[in-house]
């Protein structure tokens, strides 16, 4: 019943909003009403309501999807039957009203979250529980309140390493009925990916009517693209995977590296006098910029535009360095960049923990070698150590911001770093590349993970 008002209250606050831009633009009443209406049933048929356990860019692309309808939808009215008189303010409406919801849903799950919040119990102690966890802790919209975790090392033929943390295992699997009921758990998800069908469909049974929902995490997870689905085929599961190969798409992605790409080297001018001014007199002389040879989209190889943020003959340093340091040598044979590097100038350092010394290779995007969202562009003497993922990864055009950079940024290591980026080469869409620009600024913004 306290979830019905929860949702009741986000409709009076659309209606609110909806009353003053109209009485705003002296909409009649009756208008008003009507079309309030069908925006009203678009939500609905749209589950808008629900307040559901999703990520906010998920909950974003829906927004965004029911008030390109409306707006189309009163567009068509105001011409059929208005004459145009209302097309402003529908046109406002349209535009606005996806950024108000966001912000009315964040306040009142942020007010209600005791109400609207899913206890969570997560099964299994391995990687993709960690990961999963990583997701939960990044994205506090999701309402999830993760309370522990469940081994399964109980169930023959499963032995998981624990990754997790120790602390927050509750128990073995033969005690789960009592931790359920404990904890008052409302939502699983088995985080164990190699289980086989047997023992998923008998977890599955026995957790049946004890939870209000139980998830499961497939074998093949990251293979699929984003707009993947499931779908019932007579009882029989499949998952379905859209390809994106429409060209359309293509174009428009580079239409928005023109633009993102000009503004940027527009940005350049008043960059480079400042990076001028905070430099050494010595470090001057020896340039505020420097190219590199890295691998292009098809192993085409193409020079990238960066702020110089190393001392000079710093590829020679590192090799001195490694053949003296064990240590540093594994570092960076794992990372491919050192976290502590004595090479990084005093400007360098501040040039990298902003992301300003990558500023210089929108020069690159615009000439059409690199894209503003792509994979790292990797090093040629990287391409023994890219393995499997090489193939893959060179048919995409490398960028300046990526998978990776908003997956953990410097934190990642290079195996990890390979993975996200062929993520990116699978599920490459139009809306990942917004999901990823938005991360990449909220990243630069905090200063999160660069070095």
């Amino acid at each position: 019943m306290k979830r019905q008002s929860i949702k009741i209250l986000m409709i009076i606050f659309q209606f609110i909003f909806y009353f003053i831009v109209n009485k705003f633009y002296d909409v009649p009443d009756r208008i008003m009403y009507n079309t309030f209406f069908i925006y009203l049933i678009l939500n609905f048929t749209k589950n808008m309501y629900s307040f559901k356990t999703i990520l906010i860019w998920e909950e974003l692309r829906k927004q965004l999807q029911v008030h390109i309808e409306f707006l189309l939808v009163m567009l068509i009215n105001d011409i059929a039957f208005w004459k145009g008189k209302y097309v402003v303010v529908h046109i406002i409406v349209g535009l606005t009203f996806t950024f108000f919801n966001l912000f009315i849903i964040k306040f009142i799950r942020k007010i209600y979250r005791k109400i609207l919040e899913k206890r969570l119990l997560i099964i299994g102690i391995g990687d993709t529980a960690k990961n999963l966890t990583k997701v939960i802790k990044e994205n506090d919209f999701t309402m999830y309140n993760l309370l522990g975790y469940i081994s399964v090392n109980s169930i023959s033929g499963i032995n998981q390493e624990i990754i997790v943390e120790k602390e927050k295992i509750l128990g073995d699997y033969d005690q789960i009925e009592e931790i359920i009921y404990k904890k008052n758990i409302n939502e699983i998800i088995i985080a164990i990916p190699f289980i086989n069908n047997i023992q998923m469909l008998e977890i599955i049974n026995n957790l049946d009517r004890k939870v209000n929902k139980i998830k499961f995490i497939p074998e093949l997870n990251g293979l699929y693209t984003i707009n993947s689905k499931v779908e019932d085929y007579d009882g029989i599961m499949l998952i379905s995977a859209k390809i994106n190969l429409v060209k359309i798409k293509y174009f428009i992605k580079r239409l928005i590296d023109i633009f993102i790409s000009f503004v940027g080297i527009m940005s350049l001018i008043p960059l480079t006098v400042l990076v001028w001014i905070k430099t050494d007199k010595e470090e001057r002389k020896k340039g505020l910029f420097f190219t590199q040879i890295r691998i292009g989209q098809n192993e085409k190889k193409i020079k990238i535009y960066k702020y110089r943020s190393m001392v000079t003959g710093a590829d020679r340093i590192l090799e001195e360095m490694m053949e003296k340091d064990e240590k540093i040598k594994k570092e960076y044979e794992k990372n491919k960049k050192l976290k502590n590097d004595p090479r990084i100038t005093k400007i360098g350092e501040f040039l990298r923990r902003t992301s300003l010394d990558e500023f210089p290779q929108f020069i690159n995007v615009f000439k059409g070698e690199m894209s503003f969202v792509g994979p790292r562009p990797y090093l040629p003497r990287e391409k023994k150590d890219m393995g499997k993922y090489y193939e893959k990864i060179i048919k995409t055009k490398p960028g300046i911001t990526g998978m990776w950079q908003t997956h953990g940024r410097s934190n990642t290591d290079f195996e990890e770093r390979l993975k996200l980026d062929e993520y990116y080469y699978r599920n490459w869409s139009l809306w990942l590349d917004i999901v990823i620009i938005i991360k990449t600024l909220k990243d630069v913004i905090y200063k999160r993970g660069a070095y």
